[in-house]
């Protein structure tokens, strides 16, 4: 999506939701995003701590 919208305008694009780590955050800058924005995911340590639980408890 960021992709396609970089390519489509002419104003920087900002990718913003969704971004837990600094792998999809190098992946939006990758596809022409002009910055990102983390949120939730540095700012809400429990959050964070749980999504961390969740995936490394999956075989």
């Amino acid at each position: 999506m960021v992709a396609a919208l970089a390519g489509a305008v002419d104003v920087p694009v900002v990718a913003e939701g969704r971004i837990r780590n600094p792998h999809e955050a190098a992946a939006a800058l990758a596809h022409g995003a002009h910055s990102v924005v983390v949120g939730t995911a540095i700012t809400a340590p429990t959050a964070l701590t749980a999504t961390f639980v969740s995936e490394l408890a999956q075989p």
